[in-house]
């Protein structure tokens, strides 16, 4: 979301950035913060309710919004205060818990009511809610997450001729990413030495090392923590593997992908369309695994350590894939469906 705000303030679009939540936004324009620990506080719909009662923003065309509980909270304010602004609003995921549960989808037929259009993120978000929600086929509208592509682009650095291959692994240590078998699956590969470098944080940390410690695997599995030198890592790898159970959209596969990294991926929506254009052809870019299947991952590694030139091939394909995400077209895709919301209003 920030960096669309930056695109829209650097294309002098007057362009507001609200988080319920404490922001991260270092210091760009245009931010504010309701500075919440969590978005489900009984004070949090009050505190947004203040902020946009403010008379600054009676004129506005468009309110964007991300995530429940602030899909909900916008649309029952807006009607309060009346504004005139349109709501737009984008889904982020394959999996919502409130769809599982009559009343969960109760609330959302009653909040997507007010929405003009909703962006989903893949063509994966978009089935999904067209499951629970069919009545929404209208106005959905896909546009994919986008990434700055120049700044995962690979650098020209030193490698020895006989450096070990080294795996890396981008997100949150919790039990959707499913790490479990990422390293059970490494405790099956016998023929090839490598290093396993897992960047993130998260509750499964402790359970996940004392794994590492079980399987033997201390020598070869680096715990990096939470970092923000990702591109770097990312130069200094050479296979990506992302063995999650769902993803609404692989972000950090796109990044790899455009520092020209193979990837090993599940074969679960919101991925397979990263990695591949057409979904019945074997990708290019790299392989795409069962995420339950140890044996699965192993072998797709197995197949990238025993052949560098295929490594090289397809990290050279990932990379031209990857320009299709560039965080550029999602950017001119928002403000095409913005324009087309306004033309339509006048």
């Amino acid at each position: 979301m920030l960096q669309l705000h930056e695109l829209s303030l650097n294309q002098g679009i007057d362009s507001h950035a609200v988080s319920i939540m404490r922001s991260s936004a270092g210091g760009l324009p245009n931010t504010h913060s309701l500075n919440f620990n969590h978005p489900y506080q009984l004070s949090a719909p009050f505190k947004l309710y203040s902020f946009l009662a403010q008379p600054q923003w009676e004129n506005l065309d468009i309110i964007h919004v991300h995530l429940f509980p602030a899909q909900l909270y916008v649309p029952i304010i807006s009607s309060i205060l009346n504004l005139k602004a349109y709501l737009v609003t984008t889904e982020h995921s394959t999996s919502n818990a409130r769809r599982l549960i009559w009343y969960g989808r109760l609330i959302d037929k009653f909040l997507y009511n007010y929405y003009r259009k909703i962006i989903a993120i893949s063509l994966g978000v978009s089935e999904s809610l067209l499951q629970s929600q069919p009545q929404l086929s209208e106005k959905i509208v896909v546009i994919y997450n986008g990434v700055d592509i120049k700044r995962y682009s690979p650098l020209p650095i030193f490698c020895p001729t006989e450096k070990t291959p080294v795996i890396l692994s981008v997100g949150r240590l919790v039990g959707v990413k499913n790490y479990e078998t990422a390293i059970r699956a490494l405790s099956k590969i016998y023929t090839h030495d490598f290093e396993y470098w897992i960047a993130g944080s998260g509750v499964l940390e402790p359970h996940l090392k004392k794994l590492v410690h079980e399987l033997n695997l201390e020598y070869k599995v680096k715990f990096l923590g939470f970092r923000k030198d990702i591109p770097e890592l990312l130069n200094q790898s050479d296979i990506f593997l992302m063995t999650s159970y769902w993803e609404g959209f692989g972000l950090a596969v796109v990044e790899a992908m455009a520092a020209s990294l193979p990837v090993v991926v599940s074969n679960v929506s919101g991925l397979r369309e990263v990695v591949s254009e057409d979904f019945t052809e074997i990708p290019k870019t790299g392989f795409l695994i069962d995420p339950k299947s140890e044996d699965d991952v192993a072998v797709c590694l197995n197949k990238l350590f025993a052949d560098p030139r295929l490594r090289m091939e397809m990290g050279r394909n990932a990379q031209v894939r990857s320009l299709k995400f560039d965080i550029q077209k999602t950017f001119d895709q928002h403000r095409q469906l913005y324009q087309s919301l306004l033309e339509n209003k006048q």
